[in-house]
C-alpha cells in the first residue's frame, strides 16, 4: 500500500501529514492544479517501459533495458508529482533513492536469474515435486527474495502506471459534477447526491479502514477516534475525498469570474469564489464576489428564469427516476429533450417569453419525449 495515500477522515475534515482541510479540497485542488504547470500532460507522458515491464513479470520475463528505463521514466514523473496533493507532502529525495535501488541493474539480473531457476523447478515431473526431489536450482531463500522483490516493483508499477489515468479519469468527472451542481434545488447532500451517482456511478473501491485516535485541534486535551484510510490509488482516494465532503454539504463549484473552481462548504447559492478577481475595481484589486456585485451579477439562479425552470424539471425527472415512476431511459430522454429547450429559450427571447414554460411543464415535456422514445424504435 502506497503510504502517501493514507488519509484519516473525521467530522468533515480530512488530515494528512499533520495539514487538515475540509474534506473535498483534494478534488477541488485537482481541478485547479489539473492544467496549471501541465500538471497532467508532464505525468502522462513517461508510461511506455511502465507497461511493458509489468507485462514481462507477468509473463515471466524480464528485458533489462526496458526495466531500467522504467526508473528513468519515474524519475520524471516525480519532477511534477510533487506539484498534486497530497504529493507535495513527499521526500522526493528519498523517493527517488528507492526507484534507483529498486530499478537497479542488480536487480534485473536477480529476476532474469529467478526466472531462470523458476523454469527449471516447473521443468520437473510432479511426482518428483511431491518427493521433494527439487534441482540444485531451488534456493528456498533466494525465491522468497525474488518474489517479495518482484511484488514490490509490481506494486510501484501499479501506481506510478495508474496515476496519470487516475488524474484524468477524476478530473473529468469531477468538472462534468461541477458543472451540473445547479440542476439541484438545494445545494446538500440530499439533493446533490443523486447527480454525484449519475457522474461518478457506484465503483467500489479496495480500502483499507482502521479507527485511530486523534485530537480534534492543537488546542484539544482529550483524543477522539478518526478513521484512517489506506488507498492503493490515486483515483480511489480523490473521489473517496470527494464523497466525504459531499455527505458534509461541501460540493466543487466554478467561479463565474476567475473560473478557478472552489469548495463550498454551506448550502448557499454561491457563484463567486473569496479569492482575488484577475480585474480591478477602481484600481484596487477585490475578490470575486465583490467584483461580481460591483458589474450588477447576482447569485441567485433564479435571477436567470430559463435556467431556474430548466433546473426544477430537472430535479423532479431525478426524483420520479428514483421512485421508479419512469424508467431511467425515459429519464434520460426527457431530461436531453429539456436541456434542448433551455438552449433554445437562451438563444431565442420570443421562445422564451411564450412558449417555453409551456414546454417544460411535465405533461407536455412527457408527451413529446414518450412520442421521440416511439420514433426512435
Amino acid at each position: 500500500m502506497n503510504p502517501f495515500l493514507t488519509a484519516d477522515y473525521r467530522d468533515g475534515r480530512v488530515r494528512i501529514d499533520s495539514k487538515t482541510y475540509a474534506a473535498g479540497a483534494y478534488a477541488v485542488h485537482l481541478l485547479n492544479q489539473y492544467y496549471r504547470n501541465d500538471t497532467a500532460a508532464r505525468i502522462s507522458v513517461y508510461k511506455q517501459y511502465g507497461w511493458n515491464v509489468a507485462e514481462q513479470l507477468s509473463a515471466g520475463y524480464l528485458k533489462e533495458t526496458d526495466f531500467i528505463s522504467v526508473g528513468t521514466e519515474i524519475g520524471f514523473i516525480l519532477d511534477t508529482l510533487p506539484n498534486l496533493k497530497p504529493f507535495s507532502a513527499l521526500d522526493v529525495i528519498a523517493e527517488r533513492n528507492r526507484i534507483t535501488d529498486l530499478f537497479s541493474e542488480n536487480n534485473a539480473k536477480q529476476i532474469t536469474d529467478f526466472f531462470h531457476h523458476r523454469s527449471m523447478v516447473e521443468s520437473k515431473a510432479q511426482i518428483e515435486l511431491d518427493l521433494d526431489l527439487l534441482p540444485p536450482e531451488y534456493d528456498k531463500v533466494f525465491f522468497k527474495e525474488s518474489n517479495a522483490l518482484i511484488a514490490e516493483i509490481m506494486e510501484t508499477l501499479a501506481f506510478y502506471n495508474a496515476i496519470s489515468t487516475d488524474m484524468q479519469k477524476a478530473y473529468k468527472q469531477l468538472t462534468v459534477f461541477a458543472s451540473r451542481v445547479d440542476e439541484a434545488n438545494r445545494f446538500d447532500e440530499e439533493h446533490l447526491l443523486p447527480i454525484a451517482l449519475e457522474v461518478f456511478g457506484s465503483v467500489p473501491f479496495p480500502v483499507t479502514t482502521e479507527y485511530v485516535p486523534t485530537r480534534k485541534n492543537a488546542k484539544s486535551k482529550t483524543e477522539t477516534l478518526a478513521r484512517r484510510l489506506y488507498f492503493d490509488s490515486y483515483y480511489s482516494f480523490i473521489i473517496t475525498d470527494f464523497f466525504e465532503g459531499l455527505h458534509y454539504g461541501h460540493y466543487p463549484r466554478r467561479c463565474g469570474v476567475c473560473k478557478k473552481y472552489f469548495l463550498m462548504t454551506s448550502a448557499r447559492r454561491q457563484q463567486y469564489c473569496n479569492g482575488l478577481s484577475p480585474y480591478e475595481v477602481r484600481g484596487k484589486r477585490v475578490t470575486c464576489r465583490k467584483y461580481a456585485a460591483n458589474i450588477n451579477r447576482k447569485e441567485l439562479a433564479a435571477a436567470d428564469p430559463v435556467v431556474d425552470i430548466y433546473n426544477r424539471r430537472c430535479a423532479a425527472i431525478r426524483t420520479e427516476k428514483g421512485r421508479k415512476t419512469i424508467t431511467e431511459e425515459f429519464a434520460k430522454a426527457a431530461q436531453t429533450l429539456a436541456k434542448e429547450y433551455k438552449l433554445k429559450a437562451q438563444q431565442d427571447a420570443g421562445y422564451a417569453n411564450r412558449q417555453y414554460a409551456i414546454d417544460m411543464r411535465r405533461e407536455r415535456l412527457y408527451e413529446e419525449t414518450d412520442k421521440r422514445l416511439k420514433q426512435s424504435r
